[in-house]
């Protein structure tokens, strides 16, 4: 799909389940990478003017990052291999690597 958009530049539209997949894709990485991080640092700020310390505010929010990682981890366990229901929502941070892999396992499963 991103192929066929920059074959064919502005010239054409692209539409379909598909571009709009890719569209909604593109665009959660590009939110994810950017509010996240932002957010995160926000908090830490006002921790670090809350707390008047430099260590905890860095000790809550590095807890915070691993709990919701660890969460992560978890359910797309319990998803991928008990309930046998690979994918997730793109709103849904994972690595790209992941994204690839969840892919693959997708198509595997249906042919």
């Amino acid at each position: 799909m991103r192929e066929l958009r920059t074959a064919v530049g502005d010239e054409a539209l692209v539409g379909g389940t598909t571009a709009t997949a890719v569209d909604t894709e593109a665009a959660s990485i590009r939110d994810r990478t950017l509010i996240i991080p932002l957010v995160l640092l926000v908090i830490l700020v006002i921790l670090m003017l809350l707390l008047r310390a430099i260590v905890a505010p860095l000790l809550l929010v590095g807890t915070v990052v691993l709990s919701f990682a660890a969460t992560m981890g978890v359910a797309a366990l319990v998803f991928n291999h008990v309930f046998q229901m690979p994918g997730a929502d793109p709103a849904v941070p994972s690595s790209d690597s992941c994204s690839s892999w969840r892919s693959a396992s997708t198509t595997t499963s249906s042919s």
